[in-house]
């Protein structure tokens, strides 16, 4: 009867590995947007392309992201934005939800400018550093930000 179980529990150990391995290896699913619709229609839109890249999925959560830099007359705090990230998908968003950063990782925003940080998910970086797209992640020409332009700020620096 020992043989038995021990035949059993290494049957039971592997089938859920396979199982548990096939989940890990998915994809990941991800909240996209198509951004139609989105950004208001009669508004001309302008994109930007991230100034600097922070790639660091190993480290854990909210360590993947592109920092911006906006104009508060065009782009103020809480505006409307869609991120697209070559490889990893468009994601609506606001911009500038920590408030009027002018300075951050060692990038200083001019006058007029602010500072806004967007995020990607962890294993979304983790899913193309598998694919080997984790240096295509890294070039902050392939992390764009799309806004439409604002007739008025209200921020003045």
């Amino acid at each position: 009867m020992g043989k038995r179980k021990h035949i059993f529990t290494w049957v039971l150990l592997t089938t859920v590995g396979i199982f548990l391995s096939a989940y890990l290896l998915q994809p990941p699913s991800e909240d996209w947007c198509t951004g139609v619709g989105y950004l208001p229609d009669d508004r001309p839109t302008t994109s930007v392309h991230a100034i600097k890249v922070i790639v660091e999925p190993i480290l854990g959560r909210h360590q993947v992201y592109g920092i911006f830099q906006l104009s508060i007359s065009e782009c103020p705090p809480g505006c409307p934005v869609i991120l697209t990230v070559g490889g990893a998908g468009t994601y609506c968003e606001n911009a500038g939800i920590e408030g009027l950063l002018q300075h951050f990782e060692g990038v200083e925003a001019p006058t007029g400018y602010y500072l806004t940080r967007h995020f990607i998910r962890t294993r979304t970086a983790l899913w193309l550093s598998i694919q080997g797209l984790l240096h295509q992640l890294r070039q902050p020409q392939n992390w764009t930000l799309t806004y439409g332009n604002s007739p008025k700020s209200r921020y003045e620096i």
